[in-house]
């Protein structure tokens, strides 16, 4: 009866280690895909914030040019093209393109949008961040748990549960890369 007892409890022991392991190799799993996810997401965010921001930087810039054009022209001494040159401001300006502050200085909104595009380049990267040290602290836990006593036994004979995986670094390369890359609006 004893030794029945005993060799449940052993069973059991293995049981709980054998899916503890298990859970922590299927962790880090999980952990190395976030990265992925994050990477995707940071290049298509970027990418479409990019395109968004030069949309509007070159909107704003066309606008700044007309208005700056019909200005000159209203200041102009023929008083018939200084007329069509005042209705087509008040074209532009009416047609929502700009909003007129009382100093007649035209309110943009790429100050807006550029502030936008900076928080979401610093979310983004914090979300990568957290997700490569939730890869490392994932994959560390895995390392001392399969390392430590007595689950190193299960390691021993499901060898198949072992993960080779490397943290989450970058080489000399990727270092030099990533410390020169800058967002470019050219």
């Amino acid at each position: 009866m004893k030794f029945l007892v005993v060799l449940i409890a052993l069973a059991a022991l293995v049981f709980y280690l054998y899916n503890r392991v298990v859970t922590l190799r299927e962790a880090v799993i999980s952990s190395e895909t976030a990265i992925s996810v994050q990477l995707d997401r940071r290049g298509k965010v970027f990418d479409s914030l990019l395109a968004t921001v030069k949309k509007y930087l070159s909107h704003e810039s066309e606008v700044f040019t007309k208005i700056t054009a019909l200005r000159a022209q209203a200041q102009s001494a023929n008083p018939s093209e200084a007329k069509a040159a005042e209705q087509e401001l008040s074209k532009v300006v009416s047609s929502g393109a700009i909003n007129v502050a009382v100093e007649n200085y035209p309110e943009l909104k790429s100050a807006e949008i550029m502030t936008n595009l900076q928080e979401e380049i610093v979310s983004t990267e914090n979300k990568l961040s957290f997700a490569k040290t939730g890869y490392n602290n994932s994959l560390e836990k895995f390392r001392a748990y399969i390392a430590s006593f007595p689950a190193l036994f299960i390691m021993k004979f499901f060898p198949s549960l072992n993960l080779d995986k490397d943290y989450w670094r970058l080489d000399e390369t990727a270092i030099k890369q990533e410390e020169e890359r800058r967002i470019s609006f050219d």
